[in-house]
This record gives C-alpha cells, sequence and structure tokens, in this order.
C-alpha cells in the first residue's frame, strides 16, 4: 500500500467549508506528486503558511517535508517560527528547516516538547527531525519507526543516524513490531517487508503467527507478498490454521495480494481434506478478486486481465464447493464466486 494513503485519511476529515476555503480538492494532485517544480512547491509552501485549517497545515506541511522547498524559502519558514502563534504550524516548520538540510539546533527544544504530543503522527515528525538535528540521542526509535508510514524517506534519514549498522535497525524494528500500539507495529512490519532481507523476514513470519490487529494483518499480509519467494511455503502452510483465527486471515489475505502467481497452490487446496485449509483457501480466492478489482492492483499485478483469467479458472471448484460442500465451507465458497463475478 502506497504510505501517502495515510494522508489522504487524515485529509477526509477536513470540512467541506475548509476545502472550499483553501481549494484543498483542487490541490490534492499537487499534494500527492511525486515530484513538484519550483513554481509548484512554491504554491504548497504558500499553503500551508496562510492556511488556518489543521488538516490542510499538517497535509502541506508533510508533504514540504517529503519534497522540501529550495533553501531560499528559509527565512518564510523561520519566519512562520518567530511570527506565528499557531503550533503545528510552527513544529512543521520546524520539520521542514529539518528536512531542507538546515542545521538549526535551536529548534531542538521545539521538536523535543512536540515529542510529547497526543496525535501520533506530529509526535513522529518531531521525534525524527529532533534525531536529526541530535543525532547522539537514540531516545526516539519507536517514534522513528512510526514514520515509515508517513514519511519513509524521512523515517531512513533519521534511522541512519542512529542505527550503526543493518543489524542494530533490524534490533530496532523488531523490537517495534511487537509493540503495544497496533500502530507502531504496522510501520514496523512494513517497513520489515520492504527491507526484502531474510532476517526481517523471518520476524515477519514470525509476527503473521500471533497478530490479532486488522491494521497490522494487512500490513504483514503486503509484507508477505512482497517477500514471497522466501514466504510463500508458510504461507501456504498457515491455510491449516483455524478459520475463525486472526492469522488465518492474515495468510489468506496475503494469497490475496501474491495474486496470479499462486492460482496452482490455491486450486490445489480448494479440494484439500482439511476444512480449514479448503475455508483459507476460498477466502484468498475472494480476496485476490478484490485487490484485482481495487485501484490499486497494478501495486500487485503486471498484468491484471491474465491474472483476472487465471483466477476466474477456480469458478468450476468453487461452484462445486458452494453445492456440494459442509454447511461451514459454501459460505465461503460463494463469497469468492461473488467477488469473482465483480471483475471484468
Amino acid at each position: 500500500m502506497k504510505k501517502w494513503i495515510f494522508i489522504l485519511l487524515l485529509l477526509s476529515g477536513t470540512s467541506l467549508f475548509a476545502a472550499q476555503k483553501d481549494n484543498l480538492q483542487t490541490l490534492l494532485p499537487l499534494l500527492q506528486a511525486s515530484r513538484r517544480n519550483p513554481a509548484q512547491n512554491q504554491q504548497v509552501l504558500q499553503l500551508f503558511i496562510t492556511s488556518k485549517q489543521p488538516n490542510v497545515i499538517f497535509s502541506a506541511g508533510a508533504s514540504l517535508v517529503r519534497i522540501p522547498p529550495s533553501r531560499g524559502q528559509e527565512a518564510k519558514l523561520l519566519n512562520v517560527l518567530i511570527r506565528n502563534s499557531d503550533e503545528l504550524k510552527k513544529v512543521f516548520a520546524a520539520v521542514i528547516l529539518t528536512a531542507m538540510g538546515t542545521e538549526h539546533t535551536e529548534l531542538s527544544p521545539l521538536l523535543e516538547e512536540a515529542t510529547q504530543s497526543a496525535d501520533t503522527a506530529l509526535r513522529a515528525y518531531a521525534a525524527s527531525a529532533y534525531t536529526i538535528l541530535n543525532p547522539d540521542v537514540n531516545t526516539y526509535t519507536d517514534e522513528i519507526v512510526q514514520l515509515y508510514i508517513y514519511d519513509s524517506a524521512f523515517a531512513q534519514r533519521a534511522m541512519n543516524l542512529i542505527a550503526k549498522n543493518d543489524k542494530q535497525m533490524l534490533s530496532y524494528l523488531k523490537s517495534a513490531s511487537a509493540k503495544e500500539s497496533s500502530s507502531l507495529r504496522a510501520s514496523a512490519v512494513t517497513w520489515l517487508g520492504d527491507l526484502q532481507n531474510p532476517v526481517a523476514v523471518k520476524q515477519i513470519v514470525k509476527r503473521a503467527k500471533k497478530e490479532t490487529d486488522q491494521e497490522v494483518i494487512s500490513a504483514l499480509a503486503t509484507s508477505l507478498a512482497k517477500n514471497q519467494q522466501e514466504t510463500l511455503p508458510e504461507v501456504l502452510k498457515g491455510l491449516k490454521t483455524d478459520y475463525t483465527s486472526a492469522p488465518s486471515a492474515t495468510y489468506a489475505l496475503a494469497l490475496g495480494f501474491m495474486t496470479g502467481n499462486v492460482i496452482e497452490p490455491i486450486k490445489q487446496r480448494l479440494t484439500d481434506k482439511n476444512l480449514n485449509i479448503r475455508i483459507n483457501a476460498a477466502r484468498a480466492a475472494a480476496y485476490m478478486a478484490g485487490v484485482l478489482a481495487s485501484p490499486q492492483a497494478g501495486l500487485y499485478t503486471t498484468d491484471k486481465q491474465f491474472d483476472t483469467q487465471l483466477l476466474k479458472g477456480l469458478i468450476p471448484l468453487l461452484t462445486a464447493m458452494s453445492r456440494s460442500d459442509e454447511s461451514t465451507v459454501r459460505p465461503y465458497a460463494d463469497n469468492a464466486l461473488k467477488q469473482i463475478s465483480k471483475l471484468k
């Protein structure tokens, strides 16, 4: 899943009035752009400076951390710090200045205070910026990991300063993946999955066996799919897990994200003697249909039409299950058929 989706979730709470006032709907493509020219970045900076809506300030600020303004805009951001009373705007101005590569160590107290914010995302940005300015302090490892779902590059920049080597970074990520905060665990397993490292993959597989939170399950499934060459045997083995348990959803969803590459293994398991395996295989087929029907399908398949036809090849087996399998299994076969029928 794209990291920017979390910013969009924050934007969804903006009122219609705010959207009209700041022309937010029109600017969304600009805020999400992977690159901008100087004039476009100036437009985002002006939005950040002038807006009075917290969601807009946050979104424009986060966008400027990802694509920082030129050094020539430094004075404008310093002016925000000196003359503006909006704490959110001041904190983000400090984070943006840090992202620009400036070394204003006098911003450290402001950023350190913001690490105590009740807002998870703001804490993550502030802690990462503080760490970049104070690389000898490794107090905020969890907050840096948390930032990964918002801005992977800025999080990596902060992590590079406190982790002496890959082994230490993996240690921080493994620790975060087992913490109480579900959003932190989700960010940690997402980062671990992106590393495509054998030790990281081992931790993902371990977490998949016990995770119960839906947000983390989704992140785990995505990470398992990204590393399918190494994880597929474990994921297929996991289909025998009790279909009412949370981990069973992780394995079925992971197969869904793997798309056409795993149609044959799913087909084989739709006729397995084990009830859990049959149910979870049917769930995987339903999830895969959902993935292929989604606007993000291109993230998981290189040939949507080909994979769709492969998935439709399961219709005869699923139809037979729907008609003659055990009563516990039939609803899952029915749902898979329903989801597949939506594919064009």
